[in-house]
This record gives C-alpha cells, sequence and structure tokens, in this order.
C-alpha cells in the first residue's frame, strides 16, 4: 500500500484573514486532502484587518483540525493595533522563527511555501536539505520594491536581497509562478526551467458566480442605489496597484453622474486614498473596507465593470489575484497591462474587456465611458469572461496541477 504524502503548507496569512491570496491557500489546502495527500498548515496567529475580539478567538486554538481534514498550527507572537515599525519588524522576525520551529517538526515529505512576504523563501532554503520544498511566487521579489518605486535597482537594500534572491533559487528545489512573462523572469535570474511550473491563480466558479442586480443584498449593506453604472476595484491598495490612478480618472468623470466608482480594499496606501477623496472632494468614488472571501461574487456582482490597476512593468513579476475573481463573477475588466503583454493578449483574443497602459487615468476614464457608452450588451461581455474563467481559472484545474506537480 502506497504511503500517504505528507504535505506541508506554510503561509505568514491564511483564513480566517482576509487578504488576495488566502482563500487560494485555503482551497489548496482542502484541494491536496481531497486528492489523498495529509496536509498540515503552519501559520502566524491571525489579525490582519481582524478586531481584538475576533483575533482572541483564536488565542486557545493553536492547534486543531479542520473541518476540511487538515491540520492548522497557530504560532508565534499576537498582534497590536497601532504597533510601530520596531514592534512590528521584531514581530515578523519572531513569527518566522516560530514559523520555521513548528515547520520542522512536522517532518513533512514536500514543504510548500506560499512567499508572500518573500522571506519565506530563506525558511524553504533551509528545511531544503530536510525535504523538497516548493516555493509559491505570487510576485517576484525585489523586483516588486524596484517597479513600485520604492528603492532603485542600486539602492543597498534590493542588493543585498538580490543576494538572498539567489539563495532562495538555489536552494529551493521547485518553483511554481502565475505566468509564462514570470517563468521568463526566473529563468533571466539563472533558475532552470526544469525547476518552474506555471500554474495560474484561480477562482472557485462553482462558489463565484454572477448574481442577477435585483438579488444582491450587497446594494443594501453598502448603500448603494441599485441604479446607474458602477466600476469597482477590489484588492490591495499599495503602491503596485497605484490606486491614484483610479482616483484621477474619477476625477476625470466628475461630470458623468450615472458613473460612481466603488473601491473595497485595505493596504499602506489606504489612508492615502482616503485622504485625497477628502480633500480633493472626489464624490464619485465610495471607499469601503475589503470584505469576506464568502461576500467575493456579492462584491465583483456591483460591478458593470472591474478595474485592474497595475504599475507599469508589473505584468513580468506578477499577476493580480483578483482578476480570476472578477471573470467568475462574469464582469468585463479594464486591465493596465503594456500591449504585447501576456494579459494584454489574453484580453484582445478573449475579447472580455479592454486593456490599458499602466499609470494613465486619461486612458482608465476613457476606458470606462466607453463601456458605458458600448452598444455590445455588457452582458455578452461577462459571459465570454465567466467562460473563460471556468475554461482557464477553475479552481479544479488549477489544485489538480498543484498536486501533479507536487507528486512529481
Amino acid at each position: 500500500m502506497e504511503e500517504q504524502l505528507h504535505i506541508a503548507l506554510i503561509s505568514t496569512h491564511f483564513a480566517p484573514e482576509v487578504t488576495p491570496f488566502t482563500h487560494l491557500y485555503a482551497d489548496l489546502a482542502e484541494d491536496l486532502c481531497r486528492y489523498g495527500a495529509r496536509v498540515s498548515v503552519v501559520t502566524k496567529l491571525p489579525g490582519h484587518d481582524m478586531t481584538e475580539e475576533e483575533r482572541a478567538a483564536f488565542y486557545t486554538r493553536r492547534d486543531e483540525m479542520s473541518p476540511q481534514g487538515y491540520r492548522i498550527q497557530r504560532v508565534g507572537k499576537k498582534a497590536r493595533r497601532g504597533a510601530k515599525l520596531p514592534e512590528r519588524a521584531l514581530r515578523a522576525l519572531t513569527n518566522t522563527l516560530a514559523i520555521y520551529r513548528a515547520a520542522k517538526k512536522l517532518k513533512a515529505d514536500v514543504y510548500i511555501f506560499c512567499s508572500k512576504p518573500a522571506y519565506l523563501g530563506l525558511v524553504g532554503a533551509q528545511l531544503s536539505r530536510r525535504a523538497r520544498t516548493i516555493d509559491i511566487l505570487q510576485e517576484i521579489f525585489p523586483d516588486n520594491l524596484v517597479a513600485a518605486g520604492r528603492y532603485t535597482e542600486w539602492h543597498p537594500f534590493v542588493r543585498f536581497c538580490r543576494r538572498l534572491e539567489q539563495h532562495i533559487y538555489r536552494k529551493n528545489h521547485a518553483f511554481i509562478t502565475l505566468s509564462d512573462e514570470m517563468k521568463r523572469t526566473l529563468v533571466a535570474r539563472g533558475v532552470e526551467q526544469e525547476k518552474i511550473a506555471v500554474i495560474p491563480n484561480w477562482a472557485d466558479t462553482n462558489a463565484i458566480q454572477p448574481i442577477e442586480r435585483d438579488e444582491n443584498e450587497m446594494f443594501e449593506e453598502c448603500n448603494l442605489p441599485r441604479e446607474g453604472f458602477y466600476a469597482v476595484y477590489a484588492g490591495t491598495l499599495g503602491f503596485l496597484q497605484e490606486p491614484d490612478v483610479i482616483l484621477d480618472a474619477a476625477k476625470l468623470l466628475k461630470n458623468e453622474p450615472d458613473i460612481r466608482i466603488l473601491v473595497f480594499g485595505d493596504g499602506s496606501l489606504r489612508e492615502h486614498v482616503e485622504n485625497r477623496i477628502e480633500r480633493e472632494q472626489i464624490e464619485n468614488v465610495l471607499l469601503f473596507p475589503l470584505r469576506s472571501a464568502a461576500q467575493t461574487a456579492q462584491i465583483y456582482s456591483l460591478a458593470d465593470v472591474v478595474l485592474v490597476p497595475l504599475k507599469k512593468g508589473m505584468t513580468r513579476i506578477a499577476v493580480p489575484s483578483e482578476t480570476q475573481l472578477a471573470l467568475a463573477a462574469g464582469r468585463p475588466l479594464i486591465v493596465c497591462a503594456e500591449a504585447g503583454s501576456e494579459w494584454a493578449r489574453s484580453i484582445e483574443h478573449e475579447s472580455f474587456g479592454l486593456c490599458i497602459m499602466p499609470g494613465e487615468a486619461q486612458e482608465m476614464a476613457d476606458a470606462i465611458l466607453r463601456l458605458h457608452a458600448s452598444t455590445v450588451p455588457l452582458s455578452e461581455l461577462g459571459a465570454r469572461a465567466r467562460s473563460y474563467a471556468c475554461e482557464h481559472a477553475s479552481r479544479e484545474q488549477a489544485t489538480k496541477a498543484y498536486f501533479d506537480w507536487i507528486k512529481g
């Protein structure tokens, strides 16, 4: 009888925390169990965008079996709201060491590291002498810091990170990335092609389906009229997403009373976005907290069109995870991506939205107006989007590809 494969899934964030990736890792853990593996999850105590009462519920649940069949261990220090940078940095270091110690004790056959943040790849490199280690690269680090404009390529911190990056690439056994463009970037960094699998992020197309406007309770929850044209962004508000482009586009649309932009998001630039909306009186943008994964279909079904902002140069090092969710909800997209990029070609070929140059507020405003006035019913574009998600970005396709790659 074949021995059951023991897979350890290591992530700093996990359900019930709400981030752009936690629903993916929960899906993956559940499906790997369904495919016959024994799965252990190691993560830190939850705290991201949670109340103290919500966090406290997990202080006594550090090691438990989930209803989906995987074991989950929560380690490290309790999060504290309002902590200053030195305290947060110390807690991140303490949590990483706790994750390493807990992962090491598992003695799993395969370790999968969800490298967001990137330093988890170092934990994988350390454990690579004991078992097979696979690093999921949601973004390529430190290229994302340079693309965001936080540092130059020659900054001492980036040069230090380049050395860590090479160590991670050399020591870990395999890597999973999201697109052929990202794979080419890794190969250019010296990673052998045979070590890289391309498996895009996914949407649970059974759980996320289009909801008719008359049946969508999110309109009441957000106190929104059902009439009108809504452009929606839902995701991280950070430097890589360039939310200023959305705000600048909204200002260009101020004389279009039928058009509103809804932003569901949290992140390092949320306060900046709030301040700009208030200071510049951008009244056609409404800002909401990021909702739970269970409300994904409701959020995207508010939209006539979904916005996918991204800084210039990012398509070779990242793919926005919210894209597949919007497609599953059957909504056309306006995506910021350079002409000729993988995403631009997909949109052009499948005709489920428009592609615009990153950083161009006028192009975003024009694209919104173009879809608002479209003679092609948006429901037709949405049907194409839904079809693409079911054929190319479904949960079952992706998690089965993960399992096959892990076994291989």
